[in-house]
């Protein structure tokens, strides 16, 4: 076999470690010709110190580099991606260590990984003022819906660090909500912490759960997202997101909760698809009870979050790596991306401004086309951008080229914190009596009938494409 040559990028204790795991195993792929560091003193062994960061593409070309090692987990976000734009701009195969944070929360091993792309996403992410958390959260009882999914989970643990002293962690999926009631009595903190299985469908499970803890604030992340799949589910879209929101809404606002905070979804703005109409209903609904109740309810909407369930950045990484044609639906589709701890951290951020009725925005930044995102993996993985077949399949029924952030009718969009907007617009009350006769009658139509009235209460110009 034909060892890899590759230098190792950073010479303190966590680039030890991967050399020593690397060059010790008996089945080494790798031959480490030396190291980059800015430090001049540094050194791994005998393994020479060959330069400093910034001498990186001179290196690799000097030394026929094949493989970079990226050892440096507490490198900051700009220096790391502008590493990886050279590796990039190389074609070279390039592995990285997780992120510090990302491997003290157990979210990650010690181990290098191939680059993913939330590791090279142009953007500065998002900072929480923790004590403004601790000032929001300190004594309070707190319940994340989809506690084990890929938003609610991240909430919960941002949520940890200001201190609630009960914390419920409610989802229907046994294995994920016990996964990260797991995850969380490792951080040996006070919070009391109560994994709680139960269906947001079901309104009498919902009030039980609230008489028992009485949450001061509600973060509802459970939703259905698949997009294909609601599109031959649609039942179970408006079960889910409409009529779960519904119900946990309505127990909210009895039991007098301080703060009802939504996640949304960018496909909820001029909706073509199940999904997003069902999601836009859910918005009507929040917004709707904030109209009534003493319970401020808000809305916060944003795009695609990277490294999500379902996402479609790893079935492409998986399809790279395994020779298989890359499948992507149209050339020109884009999309916005936001990595998921920035994501919930602004949910949160939303959360302490809100006063009731809004629909928080998060700036995503300019949408990205996911050819190039498929380019960029290609060329981390080390392949040649001519030897993988990309297999255009064409747009599946209902999805957009382009989102959406705005409705029309949220006019002014207005930045009030940083990287989050709000809109203008509420919708009337008369729109409560068409929602409530779709929820009590959805069950009792055909699915052509459904989706029907589910897009006409959405109040757009155009209809679903099959009515």
């Amino acid at each position: 076999m034909v060892l890899k040559r590759t230098i190792i990028i950073g010479g303190g204790e966590a680039a030890s470690y991967v050399f020593h795991e690397l060059t010790n195993r008996a089945d080494a792929e790798y031959q480490i010709i030396g190291l980059l560091d800015d430090n001049l003193h540094v050194k791994l062994d005998r393994t020479p110190r060959l330069g400093g960061l910034d001498q990186l593409k001179e290196i690799v070309k000097k030394e026929a580099i094949t493989c970079v090692l990226l050892a440096i987990p507490s490198l900051e976000h700009a220096k790391r991606a502008q590493i990886l734009d050279i590796c990039i701009s190389l074609q070279i195969e390039t592995q990285v260590l997780p992120a510090l944070q990302d491997i003290f929360t157990g979210k990650e091993k010690i181990a290098m990984r191939p680059v993913a792309y939330q590791d090279i996403i142009e953007r500065d992410e998002f900072e929480l003022d923790y004590q403004d958390v601790l000032r929001m959260a300190k004594n309070k009882t707190i319940l994340v819906t989809g506690a084990g999914g890929s938003i609610g989970s991240e909430i919960t643990r941002q949520i940890m660090r200001g201190k609630p002293e009960k914390l419920i962690l409610l989802g229907h999926g046994e294995a994920s909500i016990y996964n990260i009631h797991c995850e969380l009595r490792k951080t040996n903190s006070n919070v009391k912490l109560v994994p709680c299985i139960a269906d947001i469908q079901n309104k009498e499970r919902l009030e039980a759960v609230f008489e028992a803890h009485n949450p001061d604030i509600v973060y509802h992340a459970a939703a259905h997202k698949h997009v294909p799949l609601m599109e031959e589910n649609s039942a179970e879209a408006i079960a889910n997101n409409a009529q779960g929101t519904w119900n946990l809404a309505e127990v909210a606002d009895a039991h007098s909760v301080d703060k009802f905070v939504m996640i949304s979804t960018d496909k909820a703005v001029k909706p073509t698809t199940v999904m997003g109409a069902a999601k836009r209903i859910a918005e009507k609904i929040v917004q709707l009870f904030n109209q009534t109740s003493e319970t401020n309810f808000c809305v916060v909407r944003f795009g695609n979050v990277l490294g999500s369930r379902g996402s479609v950045v790893p079935l492409f990484h998986g399809q790279i790596c395994n020779d298989e044609p890359v499948t992507l639906t149209h050339p020109d589709m884009e999309r916005y991306f936001m990595t998921i701890p920035e994501a919930s951290k602004l949910v949160i951020q939303a959360s302490m401004l809100t006063s009731g009725g809004e629909i928080f925005v998060l700036d995503m930044g300019d949408p990205i086309k996911i050819l190039d995102v498929i380019y960029k993996l290609i060329d981390l993985t080390g392949r040649r951008r001519e030897t993988v077949s990309i297999k255009f399949i064409g747009i599946r029924k209902g999805e957009k080229v382009q989102e959406e952030l705005f409705e029309n009718h949220e006019k002014k969009p207005t930045q009030i914190f940083d990287k989050i907007f709000v809109g203008e617009g509420n919708p009337h009350p008369a729109e409560l009596v068409g929602i409530q006769i779709l929820l009590d009658n959805y069950m009792s139509f055909t699915d052509e009938e459904r989706k029907k009235r589910l897009f006409e209460l959405v109040e757009l110009d155009w209809r679903y494409e099959k009515i």
